[in-house]
Protein backbone atom coordinates (compact mmCIF):
# COMPACT_ATOMS: atom_id res chain seq x y z
CA UNK A 1 0.00 0.00 0.00
CA UNK A 2 1.50 3.41 -0.86
CA UNK A 3 2.43 5.43 1.96
CA UNK A 4 0.70 9.38 2.27
CA UNK A 5 4.15 10.71 0.90
CA UNK A 6 4.43 8.96 -2.00
CA UNK A 7 0.26 9.64 -2.51
CA UNK A 8 1.24 13.72 -2.22
CA UNK A 9 4.14 13.06 -4.23
CA UNK A 10 2.77 11.42 -7.50
CA UNK A 11 -1.00 13.89 -7.10
CA UNK A 12 1.25 17.26 -6.05
CA UNK A 13 -0.46 19.37 -9.23
CA UNK A 14 -4.05 18.20 -8.66
CA UNK A 15 -3.94 19.01 -5.10
CA UNK A 16 -2.18 22.17 -6.30
CA UNK A 17 -5.10 23.11 -8.62
CA UNK A 18 -7.68 22.37 -5.37
CA UNK A 19 -5.99 24.41 -3.14
CA UNK A 20 -5.57 27.15 -6.31
CA UNK A 21 -9.50 27.15 -6.17
CA UNK A 22 -10.18 28.26 -2.55
CA UNK A 23 -7.21 30.50 -2.35
CA UNK A 24 -8.80 32.21 -6.17
CA UNK A 25 -12.55 32.83 -3.72
CA UNK A 26 -10.57 33.94 -0.70
CA UNK A 27 -8.40 36.47 -2.66
CA UNK A 28 -11.85 37.38 -4.25
CA UNK A 29 -13.52 38.00 -0.97
CA UNK A 30 -11.10 39.76 1.19
CA UNK A 31 -9.25 41.72 -1.09
CA UNK A 32 -10.95 45.27 -2.56
CA UNK A 33 -12.78 44.27 -6.50
CA UNK A 34 -10.94 46.60 -8.31
CA UNK A 35 -7.78 44.62 -7.92
CA UNK A 36 -9.13 41.49 -9.71
CA UNK A 37 -7.32 39.61 -7.24
CA UNK A 38 -9.06 36.46 -8.08
CA UNK A 39 -8.14 36.52 -11.71
CA UNK A 40 -4.72 37.33 -11.26
CA UNK A 41 -4.61 34.66 -8.32
CA UNK A 42 -6.23 31.98 -11.19
CA UNK A 43 -3.25 33.23 -13.50
CA UNK A 44 -0.43 32.62 -11.00
CA UNK A 45 -1.73 28.72 -9.89
CA UNK A 46 -1.92 27.90 -13.29
CA UNK A 47 1.38 28.93 -13.61
CA UNK A 48 3.05 27.50 -10.64
CA UNK A 49 0.87 24.39 -11.30
CA UNK A 50 2.75 24.40 -15.17
CA UNK A 51 5.78 24.07 -13.37
CA UNK A 52 4.78 21.55 -10.50
CA UNK A 53 3.87 19.27 -13.30
CA UNK A 54 6.81 19.32 -15.62
CA UNK A 55 9.15 19.18 -12.08
CA UNK A 56 7.66 16.39 -10.69
CA UNK A 57 9.74 13.28 -12.05
CA UNK A 58 9.13 10.76 -9.80
CA UNK A 59 6.79 8.16 -11.72
CA UNK A 60 4.46 5.90 -10.97
CA UNK A 61 0.65 3.93 -9.83
CA UNK A 62 -2.01 4.24 -7.24
CA UNK A 63 -4.76 2.47 -6.46
CA UNK A 64 -3.63 -0.54 -8.07
CA UNK A 65 -3.67 1.61 -11.30
CA UNK A 66 -6.98 3.96 -11.40
CA UNK A 67 -4.13 6.73 -11.11
CA UNK A 68 -1.12 6.56 -13.57
CA UNK A 69 1.64 9.44 -13.32
CA UNK A 70 3.86 9.30 -16.39
CA UNK A 71 5.55 11.34 -18.59
CA UNK A 72 2.68 11.44 -21.07
CA UNK A 73 0.34 12.46 -17.79
CA UNK A 74 3.40 14.88 -17.06
CA UNK A 75 3.46 16.83 -20.54
CA UNK A 76 -0.69 17.32 -20.94
CA UNK A 77 -0.95 18.75 -17.87
CA UNK A 78 1.87 21.04 -18.48
CA UNK A 79 0.17 22.08 -21.34
CA UNK A 80 -3.17 21.92 -20.07
CA UNK A 81 -2.10 24.51 -17.34
CA UNK A 82 -0.65 26.41 -19.56
CA UNK A 83 -3.57 27.06 -21.25
CA UNK A 84 -5.57 27.79 -18.36
CA UNK A 85 -3.03 30.20 -17.21
CA UNK A 86 -3.43 32.19 -20.80
CA UNK A 87 -7.34 31.81 -20.73
CA UNK A 88 -7.37 33.63 -17.26
CA UNK A 89 -4.88 36.22 -18.29
CA UNK A 90 -7.14 36.82 -21.35
CA UNK A 91 -10.49 36.73 -19.12
CA UNK A 92 -8.79 39.47 -16.11
CA UNK A 93 -9.68 42.35 -19.27
CA UNK A 94 -13.08 41.39 -19.31
CA UNK A 95 -15.33 43.61 -17.78
CA UNK A 96 -18.61 41.19 -17.94
CA UNK A 97 -17.41 39.61 -14.96
CA UNK A 98 -17.16 42.67 -13.10
CA UNK A 99 -20.12 43.81 -13.70
CA UNK A 100 -22.12 40.54 -13.04
CA UNK A 101 -20.18 40.29 -9.25
CA UNK A 102 -19.45 36.89 -10.31
CA UNK A 103 -15.60 36.68 -10.80
CA UNK A 104 -14.85 34.94 -8.39
CA UNK A 105 -16.71 31.92 -9.34
CA UNK A 106 -15.69 32.36 -12.98
CA UNK A 107 -12.12 31.18 -11.94
CA UNK A 108 -12.96 28.68 -9.40
CA UNK A 109 -15.31 26.53 -12.09
CA UNK A 110 -12.31 27.73 -14.82
CA UNK A 111 -9.89 25.73 -11.88
CA UNK A 112 -12.23 23.04 -11.34
CA UNK A 113 -12.23 22.34 -15.03
CA UNK A 114 -9.00 22.33 -15.38
CA UNK A 115 -8.49 20.31 -12.24
CA UNK A 116 -11.10 17.23 -14.24
CA UNK A 117 -8.92 17.94 -17.38
CA UNK A 118 -5.45 17.48 -15.88
CA UNK A 119 -6.89 14.34 -14.37
CA UNK A 120 -8.03 12.47 -17.41
CA UNK A 121 -4.72 12.25 -18.31
CA UNK A 122 -3.37 10.18 -15.51
CA UNK A 123 -6.76 8.08 -15.52
CA UNK A 124 -5.66 4.27 -15.53
CA UNK A 125 -9.27 2.99 -15.80
CA UNK A 126 -12.83 3.72 -18.23
CA UNK A 127 -14.11 4.72 -14.20
CA UNK A 128 -11.39 7.00 -13.56
CA UNK A 129 -12.10 8.38 -16.66
CA UNK A 130 -15.19 8.78 -16.60
CA UNK A 131 -15.51 10.41 -13.15
CA UNK A 132 -12.73 12.83 -14.08
CA UNK A 133 -14.72 13.74 -17.03
CA UNK A 134 -17.71 14.50 -15.61
CA UNK A 135 -15.22 16.66 -12.77
CA UNK A 136 -14.01 18.73 -15.98
CA UNK A 137 -17.39 18.75 -18.01
CA UNK A 138 -19.69 20.25 -15.57
CA UNK A 139 -17.79 23.03 -14.59
CA UNK A 140 -17.78 24.26 -18.53
CA UNK A 141 -21.97 24.79 -18.01
CA UNK A 142 -21.85 27.34 -15.53
CA UNK A 143 -19.22 29.02 -17.33
CA UNK A 144 -20.62 28.63 -20.88
CA UNK A 145 -23.67 30.04 -19.30
CA UNK A 146 -21.69 32.59 -17.32
CA UNK A 147 -22.45 35.85 -19.94
CA UNK A 148 -26.27 36.26 -18.05
CA UNK A 149 -27.11 39.16 -20.12
CA UNK A 150 -26.61 37.14 -23.33
CA UNK A 151 -29.19 35.05 -24.64
CA UNK A 152 -26.82 33.06 -26.69
CA UNK A 153 -24.71 32.34 -23.76
CA UNK A 154 -27.55 30.26 -21.98
CA UNK A 155 -28.61 28.37 -24.98
CA UNK A 156 -24.64 27.50 -25.41
CA UNK A 157 -24.47 26.36 -21.45
CA UNK A 158 -28.35 23.92 -22.25
CA UNK A 159 -26.51 22.57 -25.46
CA UNK A 160 -23.43 21.77 -23.80
CA UNK A 161 -25.23 19.97 -21.15
CA UNK A 162 -27.78 17.95 -23.49
CA UNK A 163 -24.48 16.93 -25.00
CA UNK A 164 -22.53 16.68 -22.46
CA UNK A 165 -25.39 14.34 -20.84
CA UNK A 166 -25.74 12.19 -23.85
CA UNK A 167 -21.85 11.34 -24.30
CA UNK A 168 -21.51 10.76 -21.13
CA UNK A 169 -24.93 8.37 -20.89
CA UNK A 170 -22.85 6.27 -23.78
CA UNK A 171 -19.61 6.11 -22.53
CA UNK A 172 -21.17 4.76 -18.82
CA UNK A 173 -23.28 2.49 -21.03
CA UNK A 174 -19.67 0.90 -22.52
CA UNK A 175 -18.24 0.90 -19.27
CA UNK A 176 -20.74 -0.96 -17.62
CA UNK A 177 -20.80 -3.15 -20.38
CA UNK A 178 -16.97 -4.01 -20.38
CA UNK A 179 -17.19 -4.57 -16.82
CA UNK A 180 -19.70 -7.00 -17.54
CA UNK A 181 -17.63 -8.76 -19.96
CA UNK A 182 -14.21 -9.03 -18.16
CA UNK A 183 -14.71 -7.64 -14.29
CA UNK A 184 -12.54 -4.95 -14.45
CA UNK A 185 -12.39 -1.31 -15.60
CA UNK A 186 -8.42 -0.92 -15.36
CA UNK A 187 -6.54 -0.98 -18.76
CA UNK A 188 -3.29 -2.72 -18.07
CA UNK A 189 -6.04 -5.84 -16.82
CA UNK A 190 -8.41 -6.24 -19.69
CA UNK A 191 -7.79 -8.81 -21.75
CA UNK A 192 -5.05 -8.28 -24.64
CA UNK A 193 -6.90 -6.82 -27.60
CA UNK A 194 -10.13 -8.09 -26.32
CA UNK A 195 -10.34 -9.95 -29.92
CA UNK A 196 -9.68 -13.55 -28.72
CA UNK A 197 -12.93 -14.75 -27.87
CA UNK A 198 -14.88 -12.19 -29.36
CA UNK A 199 -16.66 -14.39 -32.19
CA UNK A 200 -16.37 -17.45 -29.58
CA UNK A 201 -18.55 -15.97 -26.50
CA UNK A 202 -21.29 -13.41 -25.57
CA UNK A 203 -18.71 -11.73 -23.59
CA UNK A 204 -15.63 -10.94 -26.04
CA UNK A 205 -18.37 -9.49 -27.72
CA UNK A 206 -20.14 -7.80 -24.53
CA UNK A 207 -16.66 -6.33 -24.14
CA UNK A 208 -16.25 -5.24 -27.63
CA UNK A 209 -19.38 -3.57 -27.79
CA UNK A 210 -18.59 -1.62 -24.44
CA UNK A 211 -15.44 -0.43 -26.00
CA UNK A 212 -16.51 0.98 -28.85
CA UNK A 213 -19.53 2.92 -27.12
CA UNK A 214 -16.51 4.44 -24.99
CA UNK A 215 -14.60 5.32 -27.92
CA UNK A 216 -17.79 6.86 -29.39
CA UNK A 217 -18.62 8.57 -25.93
CA UNK A 218 -15.16 10.32 -26.35
CA UNK A 219 -15.47 11.39 -29.93
CA UNK A 220 -18.40 13.70 -28.55
CA UNK A 221 -15.57 15.59 -26.55
CA UNK A 222 -12.75 15.56 -29.42
CA UNK A 223 -15.58 17.04 -31.79
CA UNK A 224 -14.90 14.54 -34.46
CA UNK A 225 -17.58 13.99 -36.84
CA UNK A 226 -20.57 13.21 -36.97
CA UNK A 227 -20.70 14.10 -33.06
CA UNK A 228 -19.52 17.52 -33.66
CA UNK A 229 -23.04 19.10 -34.29
CA UNK A 230 -23.15 21.24 -31.08
CA UNK A 231 -20.04 22.88 -31.51
CA UNK A 232 -20.44 25.92 -33.24
CA UNK A 233 -23.53 26.96 -31.30
CA UNK A 234 -21.40 26.28 -28.00
CA UNK A 235 -18.49 27.96 -29.20
CA UNK A 236 -20.50 30.71 -30.69
CA UNK A 237 -22.77 31.20 -27.61
CA UNK A 238 -20.08 31.21 -25.31
CA UNK A 239 -17.78 33.55 -23.73
CA UNK A 240 -14.91 33.49 -26.14
CA UNK A 241 -11.99 33.08 -22.85
CA UNK A 242 -14.46 29.72 -22.75
CA UNK A 243 -14.74 28.78 -26.36
CA UNK A 244 -11.25 29.29 -26.21
CA UNK A 245 -10.63 26.28 -23.08
CA UNK A 246 -13.20 24.39 -25.05
CA UNK A 247 -11.24 24.19 -28.25
CA UNK A 248 -7.81 23.79 -27.19
CA UNK A 249 -7.61 22.34 -22.83
CA UNK A 250 -10.99 20.11 -23.82
CA UNK A 251 -9.55 18.51 -26.63
CA UNK A 252 -6.10 18.17 -25.24
CA UNK A 253 -8.45 15.96 -22.59
CA UNK A 254 -10.31 14.10 -24.79
CA UNK A 255 -7.15 12.67 -27.07
CA UNK A 256 -5.35 11.99 -23.81
CA UNK A 257 -8.07 9.90 -22.83
CA UNK A 258 -8.61 8.32 -26.10
CA UNK A 259 -4.91 7.79 -26.83
CA UNK A 260 -4.13 6.17 -23.20
CA UNK A 261 -7.49 4.26 -23.89
CA UNK A 262 -6.30 2.74 -27.04
CA UNK A 263 -2.75 1.86 -26.49
CA UNK A 264 -2.40 0.33 -22.55
CA UNK A 265 -6.26 -0.73 -23.10
CA UNK A 266 -6.73 -2.00 -26.56
CA UNK A 267 -3.44 -2.26 -28.25
CA UNK A 268 -4.21 -5.90 -29.26
CA UNK A 269 -7.95 -4.65 -30.82
CA UNK A 270 -6.65 -2.57 -33.91
CA UNK A 271 -8.33 -4.39 -36.47
CA UNK A 272 -11.72 -2.40 -34.77
CA UNK A 273 -10.43 1.13 -33.56
CA UNK A 274 -8.74 1.64 -36.58
CA UNK A 275 -11.97 0.87 -38.72
CA UNK A 276 -13.87 3.25 -36.85
CA UNK A 277 -10.81 6.27 -35.98
CA UNK A 278 -10.25 5.93 -40.04
CA UNK A 279 -13.93 6.67 -40.71
CA UNK A 280 -14.30 9.67 -38.09
CA UNK A 281 -11.03 11.07 -39.69
CA UNK A 282 -11.93 10.99 -42.91
CA UNK A 283 -15.22 12.40 -42.24
CA UNK A 284 -14.16 15.11 -39.95
CA UNK A 285 -11.99 16.11 -41.82
CA UNK A 286 -13.71 16.89 -44.89
CA UNK A 287 -17.08 17.81 -43.10
CA UNK A 288 -15.40 20.39 -41.03
CA UNK A 289 -13.34 22.40 -43.80
CA UNK A 290 -16.62 22.23 -46.21
CA UNK A 291 -18.72 23.39 -43.73
CA UNK A 292 -15.84 26.24 -42.43
CA UNK A 293 -16.24 27.50 -46.16
CA UNK A 294 -19.98 28.78 -45.34
CA UNK A 295 -19.18 30.46 -41.99
CA UNK A 296 -19.37 34.27 -41.63
CA UNK A 297 -18.62 34.51 -37.90
CA UNK A 298 -15.23 34.57 -36.68
CA UNK A 299 -15.84 32.00 -33.66
CA UNK A 300 -18.06 29.56 -35.81
CA UNK A 301 -15.36 29.26 -38.54
CA UNK A 302 -12.85 28.72 -35.92
CA UNK A 303 -15.56 26.01 -34.05
CA UNK A 304 -15.71 24.00 -37.75
CA UNK A 305 -12.16 24.44 -38.46
CA UNK A 306 -11.51 22.50 -34.87
CA UNK A 307 -13.51 19.69 -36.39
CA UNK A 308 -11.13 19.29 -39.06
CA UNK A 309 -8.18 19.56 -36.45
CA UNK A 310 -9.90 16.64 -34.97
CA UNK A 311 -9.49 15.08 -38.29
CA UNK A 312 -6.00 15.47 -38.62
CA UNK A 313 -5.10 14.18 -35.57
CA UNK A 314 -6.64 10.94 -35.94
CA UNK A 315 -4.53 10.56 -38.86
CA UNK A 316 -1.41 9.69 -36.61
CA UNK A 317 -4.11 8.29 -33.48
CA UNK A 318 -5.24 5.48 -36.28
CA UNK A 319 -1.34 4.75 -36.72
CA UNK A 320 -1.01 2.93 -32.97
CA UNK A 321 2.65 3.20 -33.36
CA UNK A 322 4.97 5.58 -31.09
CA UNK A 323 5.42 7.90 -34.45
CA UNK A 324 1.80 8.71 -34.19
CA UNK A 325 1.87 9.04 -30.53
CA UNK A 326 4.74 11.67 -30.65
CA UNK A 327 3.29 13.19 -33.70
CA UNK A 328 -0.23 13.38 -31.63
CA UNK A 329 1.33 14.95 -28.10
CA UNK A 330 3.08 17.46 -30.80
CA UNK A 331 0.45 19.20 -32.38
CA UNK A 332 -1.55 19.13 -29.50
CA UNK A 333 0.93 21.28 -28.39
CA UNK A 334 1.53 23.78 -31.05
CA UNK A 335 -2.86 23.24 -31.61
CA UNK A 336 -3.12 24.68 -28.24
CA UNK A 337 -1.51 28.07 -28.77
CA UNK A 338 -2.24 28.62 -32.15
CA UNK A 339 -6.25 28.07 -31.85
CA UNK A 340 -6.50 29.56 -28.43
CA UNK A 341 -4.56 32.95 -29.53
CA UNK A 342 -7.54 33.20 -32.82
CA UNK A 343 -9.81 33.03 -29.99
CA UNK A 344 -8.37 35.72 -28.11
CA UNK A 345 -7.71 37.69 -31.33
CA UNK A 346 -11.84 37.19 -32.19
CA UNK A 347 -12.28 38.29 -28.20
CA UNK A 348 -10.52 41.83 -28.86
CA UNK A 349 -12.33 41.99 -32.33
CA UNK A 350 -15.85 41.38 -29.96
CA UNK A 351 -14.54 43.72 -27.15
CA UNK A 352 -13.86 46.37 -29.54
CA UNK A 353 -16.78 46.56 -32.49
CA UNK A 354 -19.35 44.41 -30.75
CA UNK A 355 -19.06 42.37 -33.74
CA UNK A 356 -17.54 38.82 -34.34
CA UNK A 357 -18.46 39.04 -38.12
CA UNK A 358 -15.49 38.25 -40.08
CA UNK A 359 -16.41 40.93 -42.15
CA UNK A 360 -15.37 42.92 -38.72
CA UNK A 361 -12.21 42.09 -39.48
CA UNK A 362 -11.71 44.59 -42.79
CA UNK A 363 -8.67 46.61 -42.79
CA UNK A 364 -7.55 45.51 -39.54
CA UNK A 365 -4.06 46.43 -40.51
CA UNK A 366 -4.75 49.88 -40.31
CA UNK A 367 -6.39 49.93 -36.68
CA UNK A 368 -4.14 47.54 -34.94
CA UNK A 369 -0.91 46.42 -37.34
CA UNK A 370 -0.05 43.97 -34.24
CA UNK A 371 -3.76 42.36 -33.39
CA UNK A 372 -3.57 41.70 -37.44
CA UNK A 373 0.06 40.60 -38.17
CA UNK A 374 -0.49 37.82 -34.83
CA UNK A 375 -3.93 36.46 -36.24
CA UNK A 376 -1.90 36.19 -39.47
CA UNK A 377 0.68 33.98 -37.55
CA UNK A 378 -2.26 31.73 -35.76
CA UNK A 379 -4.15 30.92 -39.40
CA UNK A 380 -1.01 30.23 -41.13
CA UNK A 381 -0.25 27.73 -38.37
CA UNK A 382 -3.39 26.18 -38.73
CA UNK A 383 -3.20 26.51 -42.03
CA UNK A 384 0.21 24.27 -42.33
CA UNK A 385 2.37 27.19 -44.25
CA UNK A 386 6.10 26.90 -43.15
CA UNK A 387 8.06 27.67 -41.43
CA UNK A 388 5.30 28.17 -38.49
CA UNK A 389 4.60 25.67 -36.43
CA UNK A 390 1.52 23.60 -37.62
CA UNK A 391 3.64 22.71 -40.86
CA UNK A 392 5.24 20.53 -38.66
CA UNK A 393 2.72 19.34 -36.84
CA UNK A 394 0.90 18.08 -39.99
CA UNK A 395 4.26 17.07 -41.90
CA UNK A 396 4.30 14.48 -38.62
CA UNK A 397 0.86 13.15 -38.29
CA UNK A 398 0.53 12.35 -42.37
CA UNK A 399 4.17 10.91 -41.97
CA UNK A 400 2.89 8.61 -39.28
CA UNK A 401 -0.57 8.22 -41.18
CA UNK A 402 1.65 7.47 -44.32
CA UNK A 403 3.69 4.60 -42.24
CA UNK A 404 1.30 2.27 -41.53
CA UNK A 405 -0.11 2.48 -45.02
CA UNK A 406 -2.73 4.72 -44.37
CA UNK A 407 -2.11 6.74 -47.79
CA UNK A 408 -6.10 7.23 -48.86
CA UNK A 409 -6.38 9.25 -45.59
CA UNK A 410 -3.44 10.77 -45.78
CA UNK A 411 -4.27 12.49 -49.31
CA UNK A 412 -7.80 13.27 -48.27
CA UNK A 413 -5.85 15.07 -45.34
CA UNK A 414 -3.68 16.94 -47.59
CA UNK A 415 -6.89 18.04 -49.86
CA UNK A 416 -9.09 19.35 -47.39
CA UNK A 417 -5.63 21.19 -45.86
CA UNK A 418 -5.32 23.05 -49.27
CA UNK A 419 -9.67 23.76 -48.36
CA UNK A 420 -8.87 24.82 -45.23
CA UNK A 421 -6.12 27.39 -46.56
CA UNK A 422 -8.60 28.92 -48.63
CA UNK A 423 -11.11 30.37 -45.71
CA UNK A 424 -8.16 31.25 -43.65
CA UNK A 425 -6.37 32.79 -46.55
CA UNK A 426 -10.12 35.02 -47.30
CA UNK A 427 -9.84 36.30 -43.44
CA UNK A 428 -6.09 37.45 -43.84
CA UNK A 429 -8.03 39.25 -46.66
CA UNK A 430 -10.08 40.91 -45.04
CA UNK A 431 -7.55 41.98 -42.47
CA UNK A 432 -4.66 43.06 -45.08
CA UNK A 433 -6.55 44.09 -48.33
CA UNK A 434 -10.15 45.66 -47.69
CA UNK A 435 -10.28 49.22 -46.50
CA UNK A 436 -11.60 49.48 -43.27
CA UNK A 437 -15.45 50.79 -42.42
CA UNK A 438 -13.51 52.86 -39.44
CA UNK A 439 -9.90 54.24 -38.98
CA UNK A 440 -10.48 54.30 -34.92
CA UNK A 441 -7.47 52.21 -33.67
CA UNK A 442 -8.00 49.09 -31.16
CA UNK A 443 -8.32 49.72 -28.03
CA UNK A 444 -7.66 46.59 -25.35
CA UNK A 445 -6.22 45.62 -22.12
CA UNK A 446 -2.69 45.31 -21.49
CA UNK A 447 -3.56 41.21 -20.25
CA UNK A 448 -5.30 40.59 -23.47
CA UNK A 449 -2.50 41.64 -25.70
CA UNK A 450 0.09 39.62 -23.34
CA UNK A 451 -2.14 36.64 -23.69
CA UNK A 452 -2.24 37.32 -27.58
CA UNK A 453 1.84 37.68 -27.77
CA UNK A 454 2.71 34.60 -25.59
CA UNK A 455 0.79 32.43 -28.28
CA UNK A 456 2.69 34.56 -31.29
CA UNK A 457 6.22 33.46 -29.49
CA UNK A 458 5.05 30.54 -28.81
CA UNK A 459 3.86 29.37 -32.26
CA UNK A 460 6.63 30.97 -34.11
CA UNK A 461 9.13 29.23 -31.55
CA UNK A 462 7.40 25.94 -31.82
CA UNK A 463 7.89 26.32 -35.72
CA UNK A 464 11.54 27.54 -36.11
CA UNK A 465 13.15 25.68 -33.52
CA UNK A 466 10.73 22.28 -33.49
CA UNK A 467 13.62 19.57 -32.22
CA UNK A 468 13.29 20.25 -28.50
CA UNK A 469 9.21 20.03 -28.42
CA UNK A 470 9.45 17.02 -30.82
CA UNK A 471 11.89 15.26 -28.29
CA UNK A 472 9.66 16.53 -24.78
CA UNK A 473 6.56 14.72 -27.46
CA UNK A 474 8.15 11.69 -28.71
CA UNK A 475 10.04 11.04 -25.06
CA UNK A 476 6.01 10.99 -23.27
CA UNK A 477 4.98 8.35 -25.34
CA UNK A 478 7.39 5.93 -23.61
CA UNK A 479 6.24 5.50 -20.61
CA UNK A 480 2.73 4.63 -21.64
CA UNK A 481 3.54 2.07 -24.17
CA UNK A 482 3.15 -1.66 -23.42
CA UNK A 483 6.43 -3.78 -23.84
CA UNK A 484 5.08 -5.89 -27.07
CA UNK A 485 3.81 -2.35 -28.41
CA UNK A 486 6.29 -1.47 -31.34
CA UNK A 487 7.87 1.61 -30.83
CA UNK A 488 8.25 3.38 -34.46
CA UNK A 489 6.79 2.52 -37.59
CA UNK A 490 10.02 1.50 -38.94
CA UNK A 491 10.49 -0.62 -35.75
CA UNK A 492 7.39 -2.32 -36.20
CA UNK A 493 8.17 -3.95 -39.60
CA UNK A 494 11.94 -4.49 -38.56
CA UNK A 495 12.32 -5.30 -35.16
CA UNK A 496 15.56 -2.90 -34.98
CA UNK A 497 16.89 0.14 -33.67
CA UNK A 498 15.61 3.39 -35.23
CA UNK A 499 15.75 6.83 -35.22
CA UNK A 500 13.27 9.53 -33.66
CA UNK A 501 11.00 11.27 -36.30
CA UNK A 502 12.22 14.71 -36.12
CA UNK A 503 15.73 13.97 -34.12
CA UNK A 504 19.02 13.60 -35.31
CA UNK A 505 19.62 10.91 -32.02
CA UNK A 506 18.76 7.07 -32.33
CA UNK A 507 16.87 5.47 -29.51
CA UNK A 508 17.07 2.35 -28.38
CA UNK A 509 14.19 0.38 -26.51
Amino acid sequence: MANWTHIFSLTLPHLWLLTGTLLVLLAEGITPRRWNAGGWTAVSVFAVGAVLSSWAAQDGELWQGLYVWDGYARMLTTLIMSIGALVCLSSVCCEEWQKTGDRGSYYALLLLSALGFTLISSAGSLLTLYITLEIGTVSLFALAGHRKTDPRSGESALKLLIVSATSSAILLYGVSLVYGAYGTTVYSQLPAGLLPGAGESQLGLLGIVGMVLVIGGLAFKITAAPFHLWVADVYQGAPTPISAFLSTASKTAGFAALLRLLIIGLHGAEDIWVMALVALSALSMVLGNLVALAQSSLKRLLAYSSVAQAGYLLVAVVSGVELGLGATLFYLLLYAFANAGAFFVAQALQGNVGSEEIDALRGLRYRSPALAFSMLIFLLSLGGIPPLAGFWGKLYLFWAGASEGHYVLVLVGAITSVVALYYYLMVAKRMFIDAPEEESPFRFRRSLSTAIAICVVATAIIGLYPRPWLEWSYASTFLTLPPDLPRTATQHLQGQNVTVAGSESEKSR
